[in-house]
């Protein structure tokens, strides 16, 4: 339980993918923004399930790499209170470094994930990687516990397709790089995690289910389907409510096992910084 805390927590602000503007929800209007139009933008989010309230923090946040022409997304979550008690101050922190690929969408490079709980001699350090290489169409999988080394393999890429993880998936449909999000036309991303691929569908609902499920009418309700052990929840199904800048500004993970549904709440945006024009 303790882990899928953090998990659904560090998760959440992900699990819809808003575009640049508002009328890029229409095809026919559909515009792709560069990259370093979100420089410097960072999305807070609180998370509540059961009778806990604002229990734990979630903050996503995209900036350049060190190397020209790449970019670093980043997402960390810790929990709060009572929360930080028992799961033993747990921080997550997923990075992923990514370029812009042959076909005009971001594509990652590597991808970390590092777990922290503990104090002190007492400190659990897990870290996780995944590495791209596009060459050999393989990816690198590692796992360390405290520095040492518990699984490194390489595991192939399928058939040729572009690759995602969580943030560049992300980042792409934000841009506007992998077409509208409209009633009856649905949006299959490919995936990967170590056991292989994986696919995430997104679909636009309209009125009448949104009134359903008791989405707020001010915003624009889209329906994702995800691997269950993604969120560890008894089905697929998940919700967001855009709000009119098409932020995440509400969202419902069903059915997570011992937690129910559990819900998050945008609370706080730094917006990107300007970049000149003429910046690549």
């Amino acid at each position: 339980m303790k882990t899928r805390i953090l998990l659904v927590s560090l998760l959440l602000p992900l699990i819809l993918l808003p575009t640049p503007f508002v009328e890029a929800f229409a095809a026919d209007s559909l515009t792709k923004a560069s990259a370093n139009s979100l420089l410097g933008e960072k999305l807070t989010y609180k998370v509540s399930f059961l009778w806990f309230k604002k229990i734990a923090l979630a903050e996503i946040s995209f900036e350049t790499g060190e190397k020209k022409g790449t970019y670093l997304a980043t997402l960390t979550a810790k929990t709060r209170g009572m929360a930080a008690f028992f799961t033993r101050n747990r921080v997550e922190t997923f990075t992923t470094l990514m370029e812009e690929g042959p076909a005009g969408l971001l594509r990652p490079l590597l991808q970390v994930s590092d777990t922290k709980k503990g104090k002190g001699k007492k400190t659990t350090h897990r870290l996780t990687s995944y590495t791209y290489d596009y060459d050999t169409n393989q990816v690198g999988y590692s796992k360390t516990i405290n520095g040492i080394a518990q699984h490194k393999y390489m595991l192939p890429m399928v058939n040729d397709k572009p690759t995602y993880d969580f943030l560049t998936a992300f980042y792409n449909l934000r841009l506007g790089r992998l077409g509208a999000v409209e009633p009856g036309h649905d949006i299959k991303l490919s995936a990967f995690s170590r056991k292989g691929p994986e696919e995430i569908i997104i679909s636009r609902l309209v009125e009448e289910e949104q009134q359903r499920l008791k989405f707020p009418m001010g915003l624009l309700l889209c329906k994702v389907l995800m691997s269950p052990d993604t969120f560890k929840t008894k089905g697929r199904d998940v919700y967001v409510g855009f709000d009119s800048q098409l932020r995440p500004k509400l969202a419902v993970i069903k059915n997570v096992i011992g937690l129910g549904d559990v819900h998050g709440e945008l609370v706080h945006v730094t917006e990107p910084r300007r970049v000149p024009r003429n910046t690549p």
